[in-house]
């Protein structure tokens, strides 16, 4: 099976953020740990700490425990990961349906896969993702693309032959019946 995943500049994305968290975490620890009792920067960089602590944590805990999401394909279907413990297989005729659903998003791909609690586990897949032309030509020839409402080249191709034809077919004559050079002369 062919994989889509998480790219390299995503990843040095995420790891660059991840980076800065962890020192505007301590930075605000630090500063709340000095700042005298009766100013008025100690509650402010209480909150700080409280902010950029949550946001170092959920992202250590949905980078390193989950896990990036990601798809493997082929011709007959996809298994979809939303984390490296879950695993969903749909064949393409099921995208969309009733368990899964697809659309744009971010210059790619987003599917939703709805659970038997009522919840949601989201997969998305864009441009910077490594192996997304290949998935998204494999989404075009299986017709997801087209169930989904999205306008393919070859499908924009065609409309503009048929628009450049018709094009053609009314430059020929005027309203008036006549030939293009005839316009206005009696």
């Amino acid at each position: 099976m062919k994989t889509c995943k998480i790219g390299l500049f995503a990843t040095a994305v995420t790891l660059g953020v991840f980076l800065l968290l962890i020192p505007t975490a301590a930075f605000c620890v630090y500063m709340f740990l000095q700042a005298p009792l009766s100013g008025g920067g100690r509650p402010l960089f209480a909150a700080g700490a409280a902010l950029f602590g949550r946001l170092t944590a959920f992202a250590a805990y949905r980078g390193l425990y989950l896990g990036p999401s990601w798809a493997e394909y082929n011709g007959e279907g996809v298994v979809f990961h939303p984390s490296r413990r879950e695993r969903y297989n749909f064949r393409w005729e099921e995208i969309p349906g009733r368990r899964v659903r697809a659309g744009t998003w971010n210059g790619g791909y987003v599917f939703l896969i709805s659970l038997a609690n009522g919840r949601e586990r989201k997969v998305a897949l864009n441009h910077f993702a490594r192996g997304f032309r290949d998935f998204e030509r494999t989404l075009e020839s299986a017709g997801v693309l087209g169930r989904i409402g999205v306008t393919t080249k070859e499908d924009f191709r065609r409309s503009a032959e048929q628009i450049f034809s018709q094009f053609e077919g009314f430059g020929g004559t005027d309203a008036g019946g006549q030939g293009p050079g005839r316009r206005g002369v009696r």
